[in-house]
């Protein structure tokens, strides 16, 4: 059986690939997509300091977050392509991808050549989920965060905003069209086209993220066998009872006592004008026509949104 783990960007994903690493049955691989992975040689996952970025709030770790690519690098059997990451990060359960699949296929490979079980723990899958569940055999998890606490998360660092503008632009190159609603976005698409550097407004890369979040939980939410929404999990001892208990009848890491609520910047409601702008993404979801960023199962995900926040299911619920 190979794990799969769907998550974003601030949603407590290291601290459930960490069960997964320090549990000797598994191969648990960081971020398999991330882009930075060819940059990386073996002798600077020996020596270079285990951390994301100053500031992350990770848990601590003494090898590096990619020490298992290891062997495959120093053996250059990774054979990672950078455009794995963003250029096709949205597919269709029926799309070929054969170079990401070939990929993916190396990874699980190495870890049952070890005799161990791969974990892939992603926060770059949530729309290529689908995907994965059709081409691999498998378990799939979905971690979820509250949408505001996860955006006032981004700003810890510059990265996790360009990545949303980046992955939006990637999926306007293969599906133009769904962004067209946000102001701004079609100038940032042509300028980037020619080469230009162009940034783009906070409102407006908020209403793209809105557009991103729901599409990336639908699809994760209605993949996936087991839901862990980092908030409630965090909040809630019965809750949290409930998915170690699913954990652990699917042969899973399953102690949880040490979640807590990842915080942002706790308390802090939604303006209304953010609240609008999820309003127009769920609309220029719903209203998108035959091709569309919701997967077609997407109706699965309303069987599974009491394991969500009622803030979260609510925003879901707005396009099932």
């Amino acid at each position: 059986m190979t794990v799969f783990v769907h998550s974003w960007f601030r949603s407590g994903s290291t601290w459930l690939w960490g069960k997964f690493r320090n549990d000797n049955q598994y191969v648990a691989y960081y971020e398999p997509l991330n882009e930075e992975l060819p940059e990386w040689t073996p002798h600077l996952l020996k020596t270079r300091a285990a951390r994301a970025f100053v500031g992350d709030k990770h848990p601590s770790n003494d090898r590096h977050y990619f020490y298992e690519y290891l062997e495959l690098i120093a053996s250059d059997r990774l054979q990672f392509d950078k455009k794995l990451a963003f250029d096709r990060y949205f597919l269709t359960a029926d799309e070929d991808d054969a170079p990401l699949k070939d990929y993916l296929s190396r990874l699980i490979g190495e870890a049952k050549g070890l005799h161990r079980t791969p974990a892939l723990c992603f926060c770059r899958s949530q729309m290529r989920a689908s995907w994965m569940k059709r081409n691999f055999d498998g378990l799939h998890i979905a971690q979820v965060r509250n949408p505001w606490d996860q955006w006032a998360s981004f700003g810890r660092h510059s990265y996790f905003k360009k990545s949303v503008l980046i992955t939006a632009y990637c999926i306007d190159k293969r599906h133009p069209g769904f962004f067209s609603h946000i102001e701004g976005f079609d100038h940032l698409v042509s300028a980037w086209n020619s080469g230009k550097q162009v940034g783009i407004s906070e409102k407006a890369c908020f209403a793209t993220y809105s557009l991103l979040w729901i599409a990336s939980t639908v699809q994760a939410v209605a993949t996936s066998d087991i839901i862990i929404d980092t908030d409630l999990v965090g909040a809630s001892e019965a809750h949290r009872d409930k998915i170690s208990g699913e954990l652990a009848d699917s042969g899973l890491p399953s102690d949880l006592s040490d979640c807590k609520k990842p915080e942002a910047h706790a308390g802090m409601p939604p303006s209304e004008n953010h609240r609008a702008m999820f309003a127009d993404a769920a609309g220029a979801l719903r209203n998108s026509g035959t091709s569309t960023l919701l997967p077609p199962d997407s109706q699965a995900a309303a069987n599974k949104l009491d394991n969500l926040t009622e803030t979260s299911a609510a925003l879901i619920r707005t396009v099932l």
